[in-house]
């Protein structure tokens, strides 16, 4: 029922009257909506590419993991839009700050039990720099990985304490591919 449920309520919000047909399409899995929506609107497009994130997060939190298909579409929709507006590795970037509590992990503390309150979106607590701009510029493969590791450890955690939930961060960071990328940790 709930994952029926799920299915109806991500492809109705999929369109909404009076989107253009491009927003419609792409966010339904379409590359080459996608393609023409950030030639015709990068605005746009980056609205859409955050839509469709909270979509795929919403249907990763539905018990049951939802309609597969839906989500394979959204999550073909978000990496095409990505790669089309070049938001993974933008042009400028230098090595950024990273946020160990990205905007997906901030929402899955937010509806945790026991760790709900203690933290907030890119805590400024809990930044660390990158070695360069290859090591992390934007929202690169690894940190979408990384953010759905802690997110679904979060889901099979529920009564973890803010020590178990630190000890996971550490775990992470300890490893070398992280460590390479974060010589000073966090």
């Amino acid at each position: 029922m709930l994952s029926s449920l799920l299915l109806v309520v991500l492809t109705q919000v999929a369109c909404t009257p009076g989107e253009m047909s491009a927003v419609c399409s792409c966010k339904q899995g379409m590359v080459s909506a996608c393609v023409t929506l950030v030639g015709n609107d990068a605005r746009r497009a980056a609205q859409v590419l955050d839509e469709v994130h909270e979509l795929l997060e919403q249907a990763t939190w539905m018990e049951g993991k939802g309609d597969e298909r839906t989500k394979q579409q959204l999550q073909t929709a978000a990496e095409s839009l990505s790669q089309t507006l070049g938001s993974s590795e933008p042009p400028q970037c230098k090595g950024q700050n990273h946020h160990l509590i990205s905007r997906p992990i901030a929402k899955g503390l937010s509806r945790h039990a026991t760790l709900k309150g203690l933290f907030e979106p890119r805590d400024p607590r809990f930044v660390s720099r990158a070695k360069d701009e290859k090591s992390h510029c934007g929202y690169q493969e690894w940190h979408r990985k990384v953010d759905e590791e802690v997110v679904e450890w979060l889901k099979e955690h529920p009564k973890a304490t803010l020590e178990q939930f630190m000890n996971k961060l550490r775990e992470i960071y300890s490893r070398p591919e992280m460590q390479s990328r974060f010589p000073h940790g966090f």
